[in-house]
């Protein structure tokens, strides 16, 4: 090997050592928090204070002061925004934001959505996720600066204790094998469009489907922000924001057929 070789592969070496421990020491400094935990201004610092490491660690010509330097200075300004925010909560919520709520008493929150480029379909794939899969069985859900989606059952729909178990008699592993199981909701109109196949699968057809929206006064699928059939044929409806002004607020409808 090449003594100039050897050389630049020593030279990057060290700093690939040095730059590990700087940067193990920030985070360190500035907080232990998961990936997932990570707010969209901690995600772009750490970003860069990456590149800056490496372009210092590549590039032989550049002096050791010269890549530490932004990596310290960002370190440095991550830990002064992290402290004001304790201190602030208006300058925390200019850098980090504050939550927003996308389902409110059982109600999809079509601002909300909008503004944050959420689809209806990504909605329901997140309260998938968290195992809400009927979105009538949803009280609250917020979506927090880290990005996560966190969920608020509805009295009926929280998970059961040992309480509940009790009350019901149910004190016996053996005899939760008598409880009925889940069925998945199936979304039949999304954004306006109906979903033939989903309404398929319910064992209905488009004819139900317009007599149940129009016992709710909705004579236009275009006018349905999200409608879905459960597993007990419960039809839950909630029309656009420009249809319910013109109605009075409340629960979404359900109907069962």
């Amino acid at each position: 090997m090449p003594a100039e070789v050897l050389s630049l592969a020593l030279a990057a070496l060290w700093k690939t050592a040095l730059f590990y421990f700087l940067l193990v020491f920030l985070l360190r400094v500035t907080g232990k928090r998961e990936i997932t935990a990570l707010t969209a201004v901690d995600l772009v610092v750490f970003v860069m204070i990456s590149e800056a490491a490496l372009i210092s660690v590549a590039d032989d010509k550049v002096p050791l002061v010269v890549g530490a330097t932004p990596v310290i200075v960002l370190g440095l300004l991550e830990l002064a925004v992290s402290f004001v925010g304790l201190k602030s909560a208006r300058l925390r919520t200019l850098f980090v934001g504050q939550p927003s709520v996308l389902v409110e008493h059982g109600r999809i929150n079509e601002r909300a959505l909008a503004e944050l480029r959420f689809s209806v379909a990504d909605l329901l794939a997140a309260l998938r996720e968290k195992q809400f899969p009927n979105i009538a069985d949803v009280e609250y859900a917020i979506l927090e600066t880290t990005g996560s989606l966190s969920v608020i059952p509805k009295a009926a729909a929280r998970p059961v204790t040992a309480a509940d178990l009790q009350a019901l008699q149910l004190t016996q592993p053996q005899q939760l094998d008598h409880l009925a199981p889940g069925a998945l909701p199936a979304a039949v109109i999304m954004d306006g469009v109906v979903d033939e196949a989903a309404l398929r699968r319910t064992g209905r057809d488009g004819q139900w489907l317009r007599q149940a929206l129009r016992s709710q006064g909705i004579h236009d699928p275009r006018q349905v922000l999200l409608a879905s059939v459960d597993g007990q044929g419960q039809l839950f409806v909630q029309p656009r924001q420009r249809l319910a002004a013109r109605r009075p607020t409340g629960d979404p409808g359900a109907v069962r057929r």
